[in-house]
Protein backbone atom coordinates (compact mmCIF):
# COMPACT_ATOMS: atom_id res chain seq x y z
CA UNK A 1 0.00 0.00 0.00
CA UNK A 2 1.39 3.53 -1.10
CA UNK A 3 2.27 5.53 1.90
CA UNK A 4 1.18 8.69 2.99
CA UNK A 5 4.67 9.83 4.49
CA UNK A 6 8.07 8.72 4.26
CA UNK A 7 11.42 9.57 3.97
CA UNK A 8 12.57 9.63 0.16
CA UNK A 9 16.46 10.54 -0.39
CA UNK A 10 18.86 11.23 2.57
CA UNK A 11 22.24 13.45 2.00
CA UNK A 12 25.58 12.93 3.97
CA UNK A 13 28.69 15.15 3.03
CA UNK A 14 31.78 15.90 5.54
CA UNK A 15 29.92 13.38 7.97
CA UNK A 16 32.60 11.63 9.96
CA UNK A 17 33.90 8.63 7.41
CA UNK A 18 30.96 10.07 4.92
CA UNK A 19 32.54 12.10 2.24
CA UNK A 20 29.20 12.28 -0.12
CA UNK A 21 26.95 9.97 -0.22
CA UNK A 22 22.98 10.13 -1.51
CA UNK A 23 20.91 7.39 -0.56
CA UNK A 24 17.43 6.42 -1.86
CA UNK A 25 14.57 5.04 0.38
CA UNK A 26 11.68 3.12 -0.54
CA UNK A 27 8.44 3.24 1.20
CA UNK A 28 8.52 -0.62 2.65
CA UNK A 29 11.45 -2.51 4.27
CA UNK A 30 14.95 -0.52 4.07
CA UNK A 31 17.77 -2.81 5.71
CA UNK A 32 21.02 -1.50 6.37
CA UNK A 33 23.68 -3.84 6.13
CA UNK A 34 27.70 -3.89 6.21
CA UNK A 35 30.46 -4.97 8.43
CA UNK A 36 31.11 -3.68 11.63
CA UNK A 37 32.62 -0.05 11.40
CA UNK A 38 31.95 0.38 8.11
CA UNK A 39 29.86 3.15 8.89
CA UNK A 40 25.67 2.64 8.64
CA UNK A 41 24.95 3.43 12.05
CA UNK A 42 26.47 6.73 11.20
CA UNK A 43 23.06 6.58 8.43
CA UNK A 44 21.21 6.49 11.31
CA UNK A 45 22.90 9.23 13.51
CA UNK A 46 22.34 11.42 10.35
CA UNK A 47 19.01 10.73 10.90
CA UNK A 48 19.06 11.41 14.19
CA UNK A 49 20.13 15.06 13.40
CA UNK A 50 17.35 15.25 10.97
CA UNK A 51 15.20 14.43 13.84
CA UNK A 52 16.57 17.52 16.00
CA UNK A 53 18.85 14.88 17.63
CA UNK A 54 22.06 16.98 19.61
CA UNK A 55 25.17 18.19 16.56
CA UNK A 56 28.91 17.15 17.96
CA UNK A 57 31.34 18.82 15.92
CA UNK A 58 33.53 16.29 16.56
CA UNK A 59 31.57 14.62 13.29
CA UNK A 60 32.53 16.92 10.79
CA UNK A 61 34.91 15.20 8.59
CA UNK A 62 38.70 15.96 8.73
CA UNK A 63 40.24 18.90 6.98
CA UNK A 64 36.61 20.21 6.24
CA UNK A 65 34.78 23.31 7.78
CA UNK A 66 30.91 21.94 7.87
CA UNK A 67 28.93 18.37 7.87
CA UNK A 68 26.20 18.70 6.36
CA UNK A 69 22.90 16.55 6.13
CA UNK A 70 19.58 16.89 4.37
CA UNK A 71 16.66 14.27 4.16
CA UNK A 72 13.63 15.32 1.42
CA UNK A 73 10.00 13.87 3.17
CA UNK A 74 7.65 12.89 0.57
CA UNK A 75 4.41 13.84 2.33
CA UNK A 76 0.75 13.72 1.82
CA UNK A 77 -0.34 13.47 5.15
CA UNK A 78 -2.60 16.57 5.72
CA UNK A 79 -2.19 16.47 9.28
CA UNK A 80 1.58 16.82 8.41
CA UNK A 81 0.95 19.67 6.46
CA UNK A 82 -1.50 21.02 8.52
CA UNK A 83 1.37 21.29 11.72
CA UNK A 84 3.60 22.71 9.23
CA UNK A 85 1.94 25.49 8.29
CA UNK A 86 0.83 26.48 11.85
CA UNK A 87 4.74 26.16 12.45
CA UNK A 88 4.84 28.97 9.62
CA UNK A 89 6.29 26.88 7.28
CA UNK A 90 4.70 25.61 3.59
CA UNK A 91 4.82 21.93 1.58
CA UNK A 92 5.72 22.72 -1.97
CA UNK A 93 4.88 19.68 -4.22
CA UNK A 94 4.54 17.42 -1.04
CA UNK A 95 8.06 17.64 -0.02
CA UNK A 96 9.73 18.04 2.76
CA UNK A 97 13.01 18.90 3.18
CA UNK A 98 15.19 19.23 6.56
CA UNK A 99 19.08 20.39 5.85
CA UNK A 100 21.22 20.48 8.85
CA UNK A 101 24.92 22.06 8.76
CA UNK A 102 27.25 21.90 11.24
CA UNK A 103 30.64 23.58 11.61
CA UNK A 104 33.61 22.54 12.88
CA UNK A 105 33.74 24.80 15.62
CA UNK A 106 30.34 23.49 16.93
CA UNK A 107 27.54 26.20 15.30
CA UNK A 108 24.72 24.73 13.56
CA UNK A 109 21.77 26.17 11.44
CA UNK A 110 18.89 23.98 10.40
CA UNK A 111 16.31 24.90 7.70
CA UNK A 112 12.71 23.25 6.80
CA UNK A 113 12.20 23.75 3.19
CA UNK A 114 15.26 26.67 3.09
CA UNK A 115 13.20 28.67 5.88
CA UNK A 116 15.54 28.31 8.88
CA UNK A 117 14.09 26.95 11.50
CA UNK A 118 15.07 26.27 15.32
CA UNK A 119 15.91 22.37 16.53
CA UNK A 120 12.87 22.03 18.55
CA UNK A 121 10.81 22.17 15.62
CA UNK A 122 12.40 19.65 14.19
CA UNK A 123 11.90 17.64 17.22
CA UNK A 124 8.39 17.90 17.52
CA UNK A 125 7.99 17.08 13.69
CA UNK A 126 10.12 13.89 14.96
CA UNK A 127 7.81 13.10 18.04
CA UNK A 128 5.17 13.26 15.74
CA UNK A 129 5.76 11.47 12.56
CA UNK A 130 8.94 9.38 13.39
CA UNK A 131 9.92 6.51 15.98
CA UNK A 132 12.92 4.97 16.70
CA UNK A 133 13.26 1.80 18.64
CA UNK A 134 16.38 0.80 19.86
CA UNK A 135 17.59 -1.62 22.46
CA UNK A 136 17.54 0.35 25.59
CA UNK A 137 16.88 3.99 24.06
CA UNK A 138 13.08 4.68 23.10
CA UNK A 139 11.64 7.18 25.56
CA UNK A 140 8.68 8.04 24.07
CA UNK A 141 7.28 4.25 23.81
CA UNK A 142 8.21 3.56 27.03
CA UNK A 143 6.95 6.78 28.57
CA UNK A 144 3.64 5.91 30.74
CA UNK A 145 1.99 9.20 28.29
CA UNK A 146 2.32 7.67 25.50
CA UNK A 147 1.41 4.02 26.37
CA UNK A 148 -1.40 5.76 27.44
CA UNK A 149 -2.16 7.19 24.02
CA UNK A 150 -1.18 3.71 22.18
CA UNK A 151 -4.21 2.15 24.60
CA UNK A 152 -6.96 4.76 23.24
CA UNK A 153 -5.84 4.34 19.40
CA UNK A 154 -6.23 0.61 20.14
CA UNK A 155 -9.71 1.40 21.84
CA UNK A 156 -10.46 4.19 19.08
CA UNK A 157 -10.75 6.71 22.11
CA UNK A 158 -9.96 9.71 19.63
CA UNK A 159 -12.69 11.81 19.77
CA UNK A 160 -13.32 11.27 23.76
CA UNK A 161 -9.71 12.22 24.16
CA UNK A 162 -10.06 15.12 22.39
CA UNK A 163 -13.35 16.23 24.06
CA UNK A 164 -11.48 15.72 27.66
CA UNK A 165 -8.37 17.41 25.50
CA UNK A 166 -10.42 20.45 25.54
CA UNK A 167 -11.80 20.66 28.70
CA UNK A 168 -8.73 19.68 30.19
CA UNK A 169 -7.24 22.68 28.33
CA UNK A 170 -9.99 25.08 29.56
CA UNK A 171 -9.59 23.67 32.89
CA UNK A 172 -5.60 24.48 32.75
CA UNK A 173 -6.89 27.96 31.57
CA UNK A 174 -9.33 28.74 34.24
CA UNK A 175 -6.88 27.66 36.84
CA UNK A 176 -4.42 30.17 36.00
CA UNK A 177 -7.37 32.87 35.98
CA UNK A 178 -7.67 32.14 39.53
CA UNK A 179 -4.66 32.08 40.43
CA UNK A 180 -3.67 35.43 38.61
CA UNK A 181 -6.66 36.84 40.10
CA UNK A 182 -6.48 35.81 43.38
CA UNK A 183 -2.99 36.97 43.74
CA UNK A 184 -3.90 40.37 42.67
CA UNK A 185 -6.51 40.47 45.37
CA UNK A 186 -4.46 41.52 47.80
CA UNK A 187 -2.53 44.31 45.22
CA UNK A 188 -6.35 44.90 43.79
CA UNK A 189 -7.22 45.94 47.25
CA UNK A 190 -4.47 48.17 47.70
CA UNK A 191 -5.73 50.01 44.64
CA UNK A 192 -8.85 50.48 45.63
CA UNK A 193 -7.80 52.19 49.15
CA UNK A 194 -5.83 54.07 46.82
CA UNK A 195 -8.47 55.16 44.06
CA UNK A 196 -11.13 55.62 47.19
CA UNK A 197 -8.65 58.31 48.91
CA UNK A 198 -8.22 60.12 45.69
CA UNK A 199 -12.04 60.25 45.01
CA UNK A 200 -13.26 61.27 48.37
CA UNK A 201 -10.61 64.09 48.39
CA UNK A 202 -12.08 65.25 44.85
CA UNK A 203 -15.54 64.47 46.02
CA UNK A 204 -14.68 66.57 49.14
CA UNK A 205 -13.00 69.30 46.82
CA UNK A 206 -15.90 69.12 44.37
CA UNK A 207 -14.19 71.41 42.55
CA UNK A 208 -15.26 73.58 39.27
CA UNK A 209 -13.17 76.47 37.27
CA UNK A 210 -16.25 78.69 38.62
CA UNK A 211 -15.92 77.88 42.14
CA UNK A 212 -12.14 78.79 42.19
CA UNK A 213 -12.73 82.23 40.31
CA UNK A 214 -15.22 83.04 43.27
CA UNK A 215 -12.66 82.36 46.16
CA UNK A 216 -9.85 84.51 44.41
CA UNK A 217 -12.33 87.12 44.23
CA UNK A 218 -13.28 86.75 47.68
CA UNK A 219 -9.63 86.48 48.57
CA UNK A 220 -8.55 89.92 46.70
CA UNK A 221 -11.59 91.27 48.07
CA UNK A 222 -10.41 90.88 51.59
CA UNK A 223 -6.72 91.84 51.07
CA UNK A 224 -8.10 95.44 49.30
CA UNK A 225 -10.76 95.82 52.06
CA UNK A 226 -8.55 98.61 53.54
CA UNK A 227 -7.87 100.51 50.06
CA UNK A 228 -11.87 100.07 48.76
CA UNK A 229 -12.31 102.00 52.88
CA UNK A 230 -10.02 104.43 52.01
CA UNK A 231 -11.25 104.75 48.51
CA UNK A 232 -14.50 105.30 49.91
CA UNK A 233 -13.73 108.00 52.30
CA UNK A 234 -12.51 109.76 49.49
CA UNK A 235 -15.26 109.33 47.34
CA UNK A 236 -17.62 110.47 50.26
CA UNK A 237 -15.73 113.84 50.96
CA UNK A 238 -15.89 114.90 47.24
CA UNK A 239 -19.25 114.21 46.90
CA UNK A 240 -20.63 115.11 50.51
CA UNK A 241 -17.81 117.58 51.09
CA UNK A 242 -16.19 118.08 54.66
CA UNK A 243 -15.12 121.02 57.27
CA UNK A 244 -17.10 123.45 55.19
CA UNK A 245 -15.97 122.63 52.17
CA UNK A 246 -19.06 122.06 49.86
CA UNK A 247 -19.10 118.44 48.01
CA UNK A 248 -19.42 117.69 44.55
CA UNK A 249 -23.65 117.35 44.94
CA UNK A 250 -23.71 120.53 47.08
CA UNK A 251 -22.06 122.41 43.92
CA UNK A 252 -24.09 121.19 41.24
CA UNK A 253 -27.17 121.71 43.22
CA UNK A 254 -25.48 125.62 43.42
CA UNK A 255 -24.89 125.47 39.97
CA UNK A 256 -28.38 124.20 38.99
CA UNK A 257 -30.09 126.81 41.13
CA UNK A 258 -28.10 129.73 39.17
CA UNK A 259 -29.08 128.40 35.92
CA UNK A 260 -32.58 127.74 36.64
CA UNK A 261 -32.16 130.92 38.39
CA UNK A 262 -31.03 132.95 35.46
CA UNK A 263 -33.30 130.97 32.33
CA UNK A 264 -33.75 133.87 30.29
CA UNK A 265 -29.94 134.07 29.57
CA UNK A 266 -29.01 130.59 30.25
CA UNK A 267 -31.61 128.26 28.90
CA UNK A 268 -30.14 125.83 26.92
CA UNK A 269 -28.12 125.00 29.32
CA UNK A 270 -31.03 123.96 31.93
CA UNK A 271 -31.56 120.37 30.07
CA UNK A 272 -27.13 119.17 30.14
CA UNK A 273 -27.30 120.60 34.28
CA UNK A 274 -29.89 118.53 34.66
CA UNK A 275 -27.70 115.35 32.57
CA UNK A 276 -25.12 116.55 35.02
CA UNK A 277 -26.60 116.01 38.24
CA UNK A 278 -28.17 112.79 37.27
CA UNK A 279 -24.47 111.21 35.94
CA UNK A 280 -23.28 112.10 39.06
CA UNK A 281 -25.84 110.39 41.15
CA UNK A 282 -25.23 107.32 38.61
CA UNK A 283 -21.40 107.68 39.37
CA UNK A 284 -21.75 108.13 43.12
CA UNK A 285 -24.14 104.84 43.64
CA UNK A 286 -21.77 102.64 40.88
CA UNK A 287 -18.45 103.76 43.48
CA UNK A 288 -20.14 103.37 46.59
CA UNK A 289 -21.15 99.84 45.54
CA UNK A 290 -17.89 99.06 44.33
CA UNK A 291 -16.00 100.63 47.50
CA UNK A 292 -19.22 99.52 50.17
CA UNK A 293 -17.00 96.23 51.05
CA UNK A 294 -17.64 94.02 53.58
CA UNK A 295 -16.47 90.21 54.33
CA UNK A 296 -17.05 87.69 57.12
CA UNK A 297 -13.27 86.95 58.75
CA UNK A 298 -14.82 83.07 58.85
CA UNK A 299 -15.95 83.21 55.57
CA UNK A 300 -12.06 84.72 54.60
CA UNK A 301 -10.54 81.84 56.06
CA UNK A 302 -12.85 79.34 54.56
CA UNK A 303 -11.87 80.53 51.42
CA UNK A 304 -8.04 80.68 51.61
CA UNK A 305 -8.68 77.19 52.93
CA UNK A 306 -10.15 75.94 50.11
CA UNK A 307 -7.98 77.77 48.01
CA UNK A 308 -5.10 75.87 49.76
CA UNK A 309 -6.98 72.51 49.33
CA UNK A 310 -7.57 73.33 45.47
CA UNK A 311 -3.86 73.82 44.91
CA UNK A 312 -2.99 70.65 46.79
CA UNK A 313 -5.03 68.65 44.51
CA UNK A 314 -4.33 70.31 41.15
CA UNK A 315 -0.39 69.92 42.14
CA UNK A 316 -1.44 65.94 41.70
CA UNK A 317 -3.13 66.52 38.50
CA UNK A 318 -1.80 68.47 35.84
CA UNK A 319 -1.92 71.57 38.30
CA UNK A 320 -5.44 72.55 37.04
CA UNK A 321 -9.18 71.97 37.36
CA UNK A 322 -9.82 70.06 34.17
CA UNK A 323 -7.19 67.95 35.57
CA UNK A 324 -8.57 67.23 38.93
CA UNK A 325 -11.87 66.30 36.64
CA UNK A 326 -10.47 63.96 34.70
CA UNK A 327 -8.75 62.08 36.89
CA UNK A 328 -11.61 61.95 38.61
CA UNK A 329 -13.03 60.22 35.71
CA UNK A 330 -9.96 57.99 35.52
CA UNK A 331 -10.33 56.72 38.93
CA UNK A 332 -14.41 55.86 38.77
CA UNK A 333 -13.50 53.86 35.64
CA UNK A 334 -10.76 52.27 37.05
CA UNK A 335 -12.47 51.75 39.97
CA UNK A 336 -15.56 50.23 38.16
CA UNK A 337 -13.06 47.69 36.46
CA UNK A 338 -11.26 46.57 39.56
CA UNK A 339 -14.74 46.05 41.62
CA UNK A 340 -15.82 43.83 38.07
CA UNK A 341 -13.00 41.57 39.02
CA UNK A 342 -14.56 40.44 42.42
CA UNK A 343 -17.53 39.46 39.65
CA UNK A 344 -14.70 37.85 37.64
CA UNK A 345 -13.86 35.67 40.13
CA UNK A 346 -17.36 34.49 41.13
CA UNK A 347 -17.98 33.81 37.63
CA UNK A 348 -14.78 32.10 36.26
CA UNK A 349 -14.99 29.97 39.58
CA UNK A 350 -19.00 29.04 38.45
CA UNK A 351 -17.13 28.00 34.65
CA UNK A 352 -14.71 26.06 36.85
CA UNK A 353 -16.67 24.03 38.40
CA UNK A 354 -19.19 23.56 35.55
CA UNK A 355 -15.56 22.05 33.46
CA UNK A 356 -14.60 19.51 36.26
CA UNK A 357 -17.82 18.45 36.56
CA UNK A 358 -17.54 17.60 32.57
CA UNK A 359 -13.71 16.34 32.91
CA UNK A 360 -14.69 14.01 35.59
CA UNK A 361 -17.63 12.46 33.51
CA UNK A 362 -15.50 12.46 30.57
CA UNK A 363 -12.46 10.60 32.67
CA UNK A 364 -14.24 7.98 34.23
CA UNK A 365 -15.80 7.06 30.54
CA UNK A 366 -11.97 6.58 29.01
CA UNK A 367 -10.78 4.67 32.05
CA UNK A 368 -13.91 2.34 31.59
CA UNK A 369 -13.40 1.96 27.79
CA UNK A 370 -9.82 1.97 28.69
CA UNK A 371 -10.49 -1.20 30.91
CA UNK A 372 -12.41 -3.00 29.25
CA UNK A 373 -10.17 -2.80 26.06
CA UNK A 374 -7.01 -3.14 28.01
CA UNK A 375 -7.17 -6.98 28.20
CA UNK A 376 -7.74 -7.17 24.26
CA UNK A 377 -4.57 -5.26 23.64
CA UNK A 378 -2.23 -7.20 26.09
CA UNK A 379 -3.54 -9.99 24.30
CA UNK A 380 -2.56 -9.37 20.76
CA UNK A 381 0.60 -7.78 22.16
CA UNK A 382 0.97 -11.42 24.05
CA UNK A 383 0.58 -13.22 20.45
CA UNK A 384 2.76 -11.17 18.65
CA UNK A 385 5.43 -11.57 20.86
CA UNK A 386 5.35 -15.00 21.57
CA UNK A 387 5.17 -15.43 18.00
CA UNK A 388 8.72 -13.74 18.28
CA UNK A 389 10.02 -16.55 19.40
CA UNK A 390 9.11 -15.54 23.13
CA UNK A 391 6.63 -18.31 23.99
CA UNK A 392 7.00 -17.66 27.68
CA UNK A 393 6.26 -14.20 27.81
CA UNK A 394 3.10 -12.18 28.44
CA UNK A 395 2.19 -8.98 28.62
CA UNK A 396 -0.68 -7.45 30.94
CA UNK A 397 -1.83 -3.73 30.88
CA UNK A 398 -2.22 -2.22 34.54
CA UNK A 399 -5.18 0.39 34.59
CA UNK A 400 -5.54 2.61 38.25
CA UNK A 401 -8.11 5.36 38.34
CA UNK A 402 -6.11 8.39 39.70
CA UNK A 403 -7.22 11.36 42.18
CA UNK A 404 -5.68 14.39 39.29
CA UNK A 405 -7.00 15.35 35.99
CA UNK A 406 -4.02 14.58 33.24
CA UNK A 407 -3.61 15.98 30.05
CA UNK A 408 -5.17 12.60 29.15
CA UNK A 409 -7.54 11.49 31.79
CA UNK A 410 -7.32 10.42 35.13
CA UNK A 411 -6.32 6.68 34.06
CA UNK A 412 -2.54 5.55 35.06
CA UNK A 413 -1.49 2.75 33.10
CA UNK A 414 1.72 0.13 33.45
CA UNK A 415 2.69 -1.69 30.32
CA UNK A 416 4.06 -5.03 32.28
CA UNK A 417 5.67 -8.03 30.90
CA UNK A 418 6.57 -11.51 32.18
CA UNK A 419 9.33 -13.00 29.96
CA UNK A 420 9.66 -16.28 32.00
CA UNK A 421 6.05 -17.91 32.79
CA UNK A 422 6.15 -17.90 37.12
CA UNK A 423 8.87 -15.24 37.19
CA UNK A 424 7.05 -12.11 37.61
CA UNK A 425 5.77 -9.15 35.73
CA UNK A 426 7.99 -5.90 35.31
CA UNK A 427 7.47 -2.81 33.68
CA UNK A 428 9.01 -3.31 30.17
CA UNK A 429 11.40 -0.63 30.48
CA UNK A 430 12.95 -2.85 33.19
CA UNK A 431 12.84 -6.37 31.30
CA UNK A 432 16.77 -7.62 31.44
CA UNK A 433 17.73 -8.79 27.86
CA UNK A 434 18.46 -6.60 24.96
CA UNK A 435 17.13 -8.96 22.64
CA UNK A 436 14.03 -9.29 24.59
CA UNK A 437 12.92 -5.86 25.03
CA UNK A 438 13.93 -4.84 21.08
CA UNK A 439 11.27 -8.09 20.23
CA UNK A 440 8.59 -6.65 22.91
CA UNK A 441 9.18 -3.17 21.14
CA UNK A 442 8.63 -4.66 17.82
CA UNK A 443 5.69 -6.56 18.90
CA UNK A 444 4.20 -2.80 19.70
CA UNK A 445 4.71 -1.89 16.42
CA UNK A 446 3.08 -4.39 14.89
CA UNK A 447 0.23 -3.90 16.61
CA UNK A 448 0.08 -0.35 17.34
CA UNK A 449 1.49 0.33 13.45
CA UNK A 450 -2.22 0.18 12.48
CA UNK A 451 -3.58 2.77 14.75
CA UNK A 452 -0.93 5.33 15.47
CA UNK A 453 -0.25 8.22 13.43
CA UNK A 454 3.94 7.19 13.19
CA UNK A 455 4.69 7.39 9.72
CA UNK A 456 8.21 6.40 9.58
CA UNK A 457 9.91 3.46 12.38
CA UNK A 458 13.78 3.64 12.98
CA UNK A 459 14.92 0.24 13.91
CA UNK A 460 18.57 0.26 15.62
CA UNK A 461 20.57 -3.54 16.03
CA UNK A 462 17.27 -5.23 16.06
CA UNK A 463 18.95 -8.35 15.68
CA UNK A 464 21.42 -8.02 18.70
CA UNK A 465 21.63 -11.25 20.11
CA UNK A 466 19.66 -13.48 18.27
CA UNK A 467 19.78 -15.92 15.30
CA UNK A 468 17.87 -18.71 13.32
CA UNK A 469 15.07 -18.83 12.66
CA UNK A 470 14.09 -15.67 15.20
CA UNK A 471 15.84 -13.66 13.31
CA UNK A 472 13.69 -14.65 10.06
CA UNK A 473 10.49 -14.01 12.50
CA UNK A 474 11.56 -11.00 13.41
CA UNK A 475 12.50 -9.99 9.66
CA UNK A 476 8.83 -11.22 9.01
CA UNK A 477 7.84 -8.20 11.65
CA UNK A 478 9.61 -5.92 10.15
CA UNK A 479 8.41 -6.78 6.77
CA UNK A 480 4.52 -6.69 8.58
CA UNK A 481 5.11 -3.52 10.09
CA UNK A 482 6.61 -1.70 6.42
CA UNK A 483 3.09 -2.76 5.38
CA UNK A 484 1.49 0.30 7.08
CA UNK A 485 4.70 2.81 7.61
CA UNK A 486 8.33 2.92 6.64
CA UNK A 487 10.55 0.60 8.27
CA UNK A 488 14.33 1.69 8.33
CA UNK A 489 16.18 -0.79 10.01
CA UNK A 490 20.09 -1.57 10.60
CA UNK A 491 20.53 -5.48 10.78
CA UNK A 492 24.10 -7.78 10.32
CA UNK A 493 21.41 -11.06 9.93
CA UNK A 494 21.15 -11.94 6.04
CA UNK A 495 17.83 -13.80 7.69
CA UNK A 496 16.54 -10.31 8.34
CA UNK A 497 17.95 -8.51 5.16
CA UNK A 498 15.97 -10.69 2.62
CA UNK A 499 12.85 -9.20 3.44
CA UNK A 500 14.31 -6.04 2.35
CA UNK A 501 12.38 -4.32 -0.53
CA UNK A 502 15.40 -1.76 -0.41
CA UNK A 503 18.70 -2.88 0.42
CA UNK A 504 21.23 -0.28 1.78
CA UNK A 505 24.69 -1.46 1.66
CA UNK A 506 27.31 0.53 3.61
CA UNK A 507 31.31 -0.19 2.65
CA UNK A 508 34.01 1.41 3.81
CA UNK A 509 37.36 2.16 1.43
CA UNK A 510 40.78 3.62 1.64
CA UNK A 511 41.34 6.36 -0.13
CA UNK A 512 44.91 7.66 -1.09
CA UNK A 513 45.66 10.93 -2.70
CA UNK A 514 48.77 13.26 -2.19
CA UNK A 515 50.39 10.16 -0.71
CA UNK A 516 47.59 10.51 2.07
CA UNK A 517 45.63 7.67 2.91
CA UNK A 518 41.79 8.69 3.60
CA UNK A 519 39.17 6.20 5.16
CA UNK A 520 35.47 6.68 2.96
CA UNK A 521 31.78 4.83 3.71
CA UNK A 522 30.47 4.29 0.69
CA UNK A 523 26.85 3.41 0.18
CA UNK A 524 25.36 0.92 -2.80
CA UNK A 525 21.09 0.56 -3.00
CA UNK A 526 20.41 -2.52 -3.86
CA UNK A 527 16.90 -3.99 -5.28
CA UNK A 528 15.60 -6.81 -6.83
CA UNK A 529 17.46 -9.97 -7.65
CA UNK A 530 20.58 -7.52 -6.68
CA UNK A 531 19.33 -8.18 -3.17
CA UNK A 532 19.20 -11.92 -3.56
CA UNK A 533 22.75 -12.20 -4.44
CA UNK A 534 23.79 -9.64 -2.13
CA UNK A 535 22.35 -12.27 0.82
CA UNK A 536 23.96 -14.94 -0.06
CA UNK A 537 27.08 -13.19 -0.12
CA UNK A 538 26.17 -12.27 3.59
CA UNK A 539 25.77 -15.80 4.20
CA UNK A 540 28.80 -16.98 2.87
CA UNK A 541 30.29 -14.83 5.15
CA UNK A 542 28.74 -15.94 8.67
Amino acid sequence: MAHLFYLKTLVIQNFATFKNQSIEFEQGLNAIVGETGSGKSLVLDALGLILGGRADKKIVRKDTDTACVEARFICQDEKIHKHFQLEGYLIEDNEIIIKRLISKNGTTKNYINHQSCTVSVLANFANMCIDVVGQFDNQKLLSDQYQLSILDQFSKNEELVADYQKNFIEHKSIQRMIKELEESQEKRHQRLDYLNYQLDEITRLNPSSQDEEELIRKKNVFQNLEKSQRLKGQVEEIFDGTDGIPGLQSLIKSLSHLVLKNGDQLAELTEKIITIDEELNSIQQELNSKLDLEIDPNEYEEALERLDFYQRVKKKFSGSVEGILQAQIDFLKEKSQLEELDIDLNEVTKRKDIVCKNLEGLAQKLHQVREKMAPKLAGELTKKIRSLNMSGATVELKIELTNEFQEAGKSKIQFLAETNKGEGYFKIKDVASGGELSRILLALRQVLSRYDSIGVFLFDEIDTGIGGETAITIGKALKEVADQGQVIAITHLPQIAQFAANLIVVEKQTQETNELTRTESIVKVLQGKHITNEVRAMVNLQ
